[in-house]
């Protein structure tokens, strides 16, 4: 049997497959000393047929899972990427990132509108309607109206319903 030469050249589609690693440059706002992480945002690198575009992070809508790869979606269009959606929960979570579902993460920043429908919730990023799970829809309305409303995060009060360590029904407002 005999077995093909090892430097035979490889389909184009097998170089560009193995081309697509993720590499995450992160560019400081601020002079150039500055070393602190304030501001900072990343800058994501798509493969574009031969070339590679790099993508700010602050300019991605909302990322949906494609089984191990991610495919950012920004005003400009869409990107796929070699990475999975936990790692990028994971990584911009900081960032204003929410996992919403299982398939969507959204940017926070750029959450239009948001309603809720006999008991469904869904986001409106764009021009994309992006379901809610039901298991995040009480935590995700919680933090978008708390980011919202003047003053709000000196008046936050406990959800309704919880129960103080002493047994009482409502906890009081810090």
């Amino acid at each position: 049997m005999s077995h093909p030469p090892l430097d035979r050249p490889r389909s184009r589609g097998f170089h560009e497959a193995m081309g697509a690693t993720v590499i995450v440059v992160v560019v400081r706002s601020g002079e150039g000393g500055d070393r602190r992480d304030d501001g900072a945002d990343e800058l994501i690198p798509v493969g574009l047929g031969r070339a590679v575009r790099f993508v700010r992070r602050s300019d991605v809508r909302y990322a949906e899972a494609q089984g191990d790869y991610a495919r950012l979606y920004t005003q400009a269009g869409s990107h796929l990427v070699r990475v999975s959606l936990a790692a990028l929960e994971e990584a911009w979570g900081d960032a204003g990132f929410v996992r919403i579902h299982r398939s969507h993460l959204v940017s926070l920043a750029h959450v239009d509108e948001m309603v809720v429908e006999s008991g469904r919730c869904t986001l409106r990023v764009g021009g994309a309607r992006l379901t809610v799970s039901r298991r995040n829809t009480g935590a995700l309305r919680d933090r978008l109206v708390r980011g919202v409303l003047p003053g709000a995060s000196r008046n936050a009060r406990a959800p309704r319903g919880a129960r103080d360590p002493r047994g009482s029904r409502a906890l009081p407002s810090p």
